[in-house]
């Protein structure tokens, strides 16, 4: 029933009779039955909350994820259903879409993906709660496999037809470099930093190229301690030279007592590569900013990246990880798919955090090297 005929409803019940009044009563019920029988048919838990936080409706499938009574569950803290992974208060504030991957390792390994969305003009947010575990146990993991295979024998004949020539110029400029040495000093002066310039930006292209290559083999991490706080200034001393020139400031805020993380630092640095460049290049115009912090706890270490770019759209939020899907003109689509299966490799979670015209922020949570038990409320 429309708003506006409840309007006009209530400023008639005293004109009603008893035998309206039933009337008007029996149908609120039937509607209100059929939407209950509709949610209730869905696989995905729904959750609705209020402007306060309170959680005032909550299908069957909603109850089954969290293996508790509606009742219950309805006066459950907003924290505790998103596994302490979100802060109400935040989301409230914030306004923002926000889509995430947990990892429940107790009393059974089990997947969940949860979506947070604003409704109602932003005054109320929508939780959705999918059970990932029997795709991932039905085939999922196959899926993913036999895609990074195609992805990968593309990146090598793509790697292969530009590694050709990439080895071709660095071998003349070193027969330049060379030739150079029988020049007048006054010569050599001149153009010894130009072909040094072109030397190390070749050998700078190969290792990316060797990098790249190497994160879309579906291989197993090859762990080693590692300093993040390094790994992420390395990142952006490879980057700087693409960011600089656009007058985007980078900020750094890294916890000076951040532990050693055991992660294969190659694939962190492709992970974190892909991500650092696309907040940049979401960024438009010549200004704006990224910002980068680590921090950690007894369990995990947690980067957060940030940007004043254009933000993500709430539709796009919801197939981001989806192969060639992209909404860069020259981009393809493979940067998140990478990033996603890295992290989840190492046993960590990615998030987003978005809204268009706002910019967008970016948390990956990595373990610590003690193993981390994580509980969906009992």
């Amino acid at each position: 029933m429309k708003q506006d005929t409840l309007d006009k409803l209530v400023s008639r019940l005293d004109h009603l009779s008893p035998e309206e009044l039933r009337s008007v009563f029996m149908r609120l019920v039937s509607e209100k039955g059929l939407l209950q029988d509709i949610f209730d048919a869905l696989r995905e838990g729904i959750i609705l909350f209020d402007p306060a936080g309170n959680a005032r409706f909550a299908n069957k499938a909603a109850a089954g994820i969290y293996a508790r009574p509606l009742r219950e569950l309805l006066h459950t803290p907003f924290e505790t259903l998103t596994g302490g992974t979100c802060h109400w208060q935040d989301l409230r504030d914030s306004g923002i879409a926000i889509t995430r991957d947990l990892q429940v390792n107790y009393p059974e390994p089990r997947h969940y993906h949860f979506h947070m969305s604003p409704i109602a003009g932003g005054s109320e947010y929508l939780l959705l709660v999918r059970d990932d575990t029997e795709q991932h146990n039905q085939g999922q993991e196959d899926a993913e496999a036999e895609q990074m295979n195609l992805l990968s024998y593309m990146a090598s004949a793509v790697a292969h037809e530009i590694g050709n020539p990439l080895n071709s110029l660095g071998l003349n400029l070193q027969l330049l470099q060379r030739k150079l040495t029988k020049l007048a000093e006054a010569d050599q002066a001149r153009l010894t930093p130009l072909l040094e310039t072109a030397l190390q930006e070749t050998q700078r292209l190969d290792t990316l190229l060797h990098q790249f290559l190497h994160s879309m083999r579906p291989t197993r991490p090859q762990r080693e301690m590692l300093n993040l706080n390094a790994l992420i200034e390395n990142v952006i001393e490879t980057l700087d030279p693409e960011i600089a020139p656009r007058g985007i400031s980078v900020h750094l805020e890294l916890s000076e007592s951040l532990p050693e993380l055991s992660a294969d630092s190659n694939q962190l640095f492709q992970a974190l590569y892909n991500l650092i460049r696309n907040a940049y290049q979401s960024i438009p115009g010549e200004d704006g900013g990224i910002y980068i912090q680590t921090a950690y706890n007894d369990n995990d270490l947690r980067i957060v990246i940030s940007d004043t770019g254009t933000g993500i759209s709430h539709e796009i939020m919801g197939s981001m990880y989806e192969p060639f899907r992209t909404t860069k003109s020259k981009g393809n689509g493979l940067g998140l798919l990478i990033v996603r299966r890295i992290i989840k490799d190492h046993g960590g979670t990615l998030a987003f955090a978005s809204k268009e015209g706002t910019g967008t922020t970016v948390t990956i949570t990595l373990p610590r090297a003690e193993r981390v038990v994580r509980l969906l409320p009992a």
